[in-house]
């Protein structure tokens, strides 16, 4: 699928002060935590037999791609609005405590895209990463922690203050108060993506657990 995107006109952009203050700071990218209810989502998950990992990247992309600021990213340091975004994330090598990053184009299914991304993970074999598709601008970085429940996180990164592709990550969830709670972050790159609509996206998907 060849992304479709668009040139920001700044001068007629609402969002041209925020953007311009920004773009210009050192460390332009931050990140917040949250905790969420996946109670719904796992029994969802369960009853159909299906992975929880490749379930849960399509719900939070389908939910993200909704959210016209999580789709801006730099081209040339010039601001674009993409029209879909797709995931890149961590899956494990078969046999071996080692990963790889495995990049999906979405589908419009979830059934569709968990097919999708087995079959990519399996042809990608013990390669660790598919550099021209990791060139696309139109990408969100995602990885997991399902070991333990987590309260910080950080991500590896180039000092680019021009980087403004989504990193995501969630951990193992646990029981609290009869309640499956498990927590996720999101880095973003302050000159596109303000706190309204990180909360806007937190919402959106919380009400999609509950609701599948």
């Amino acid at each position: 699928m060849v992304t479709k995107m668009i040139k920001i006109n700044i001068k007629q952009w609402d969002r041209k002060n925020t953007f311009n203050y920004f773009k210009q700071i050192d460390v332009p990218r931050y990140l917040m935590t949250f905790d969420l209810d996946v109670t719904r989502f796992f029994q969802y998950v369960k009853e159909n037999k299906k992975s929880f990992y490749l379930s849960f990247i399509y719900q939070v992309i389908h939910t993200m791609n909704k959210i016209e600021n999580f789709r801006y990213r730099f081209i040339d340091e010039e601001p674009y609005l993409m029209d879909y975004t797709h995931p890149s994330f961590t899956d494990r090598i078969e046999g071996s405590e080692n990963f790889k990053i495995v990049t999906v184009i979405m589908e419009d299914t979830i059934d569709a895209f968990i097919e999708k991304a087995k079959l990519i993970s399996k042809e990608q074999g013990n390669q660790f990463i598919n550099l021209e598709m990791e060139k696309r601008n139109d990408l969100v970085y995602i990885t997991t922690f399902p070991w333990a429940k987590y309260t910080q996180v950080s991500h590896a990164h180039n000092m680019d203050k021009y980087d403004a592709i989504p990193r995501l990550v969630w951990g193992k969830f646990e029981e609290v108060n009869e309640k499956l709670m498990m927590p996720f972050s999101i880095e973003v790159h302050h000159a596109f993506v303000d706190g309204l609509h990180i909360g806007k996206l937190i919402n959106m998907l919380q009400e999609q657990l509950d609701n599948i």
